[in-house]
């Protein structure tokens, strides 16, 4: 794996930018996709908008467009929000540079949205966690990506990125989106409420960026957890995240820390889906149920036609 420096010099604009990594996160963002009008007419002219997308991209002029608003109600009820084609082109190339400087920092047991560390992964790591523990604590967060604070986001991301040019395209990206009044913002001792519903808040459900970035955010709970803590029986799957072990006292403990974890960053758990349970009861984890010495189960919705299971809706569009 490069060094963290050598990373840190490759994540700049003008990599970014380049013609040439433009095209290759046009082809991931064309997957899939290629039948709609817009990739269609977008495509057919994709030399010359690569190069003027380019050139907007290096002077500072580009600006992201609107979302399309549509919901989705499997697994859950949820509001996605789609990017124009050629933002999601920007969104592709931004991660392919910036995404193996930010998962230098992410923890083995730190699922989702990485090549080898999907829903299957997650599974089989809780599998094995099940077998070995008698208990474990099951923390959501609520109302997770509409609640990511863009001021703590941005911060964080200073501290990796050192190009002020890709800084401003994340701040960029990050400003086109804010979360309304629904859900409200979460409250903490000596906020006002006025000014907490004046934070920007929130990151688009279906952007490729925001499932990124949601990992990032969390990055130092799990740090915490892991490492301070020496809790090593932890997984997380975006805002799932489930602690492991055999004395409820200490799980209760670490249940705490998590939450004063969380505050840091202006975010609170879900107290109906955050409860401790038993292993050997089916444990939830990455839409499935895991008990002891069993494969898990999937939860996630079946055809009526095939009797297939369906893919869990993970968001980039």
């Amino acid at each position: 794996m490069p060094a963290r420096r050598q990373l840190r010099r490759a994540c700049r604009l003008e990599v970014v930018a380049s013609p040439e990594n433009l095209w290759h996160a046009a082809r991931l963002a064309r997957k899939r996709k290629s039948r709609r009008p817009d990739v269609d007419e977008w495509w057919l002219r994709r030399e010359t908008a690569i190069l003027r997308l380019s050139r907007s991209l290096l002077s500072g002029e580009w600006r992201p467009g609107g979302y399309r608003l549509f919901e989705i109600h499997e697994p859950k009820r949820r509001e996605i929000a789609a990017a124009p084609f050629e933002d999601r082109v920007v969104h592709h190339a931004l991660c392919r540079v910036m995404q193996p400087l930010l998962e230098r920092r992410f923890l083995a047991r730190s699922f989702s949205c990485q090549i080898g560390k999907g829903t299957t992964a997650a599974r089989a790591c809780c599998r094995r966690l099940t077998n070995r523990h008698g208990h474990v604590l099951k923390c959501d967060v609520s109302k997770f990506f509409h609640q990511i604070d863009h001021a703590i986001l941005l911060e964080k991301l200073a501290r990796e990125i050192r190009c002020p040019g890709a800084l401003d395209l994340c701040a960029q990206i990050l400003a086109s989106y804010r979360t309304g009044d629904s859900p409200p913002p979460p409250l903490f001792p000596g906020d006002d409420q006025a000014e907490a519903a004046e934070r920007p808040r929130g990151v688009p459900i279906g952007n490729l960026t925001s499932q990124l970035w949601g990992n990032f955010y969390l990055d130092a709970l799990d740090h915490r957890v892991a490492e301070r803590e020496e809790h090593g029986a932890y997984l997380r799957y975006t805002d799932d995240f489930l602690l492991f072990g055999d004395d409820k006292a200490r799980l209760w403990e670490l249940r705490d820390i998590v939450v004063e974890e969380l505050a840091a960053v202006r975010l609170k758990l879900a107290i109906p889906k955050s409860r401790l349970l038993t292993t050997a009861r089916a444990c939830p984890s990455a839409g499935s149920a895991s008990c002891r010495g069993r494969r898990p189960a999937s939860s996630a919705p079946r055809s009526a036609a095939t009797g297939c299971i369906g893919k869990e809706h993970a968001g980039p569009t």
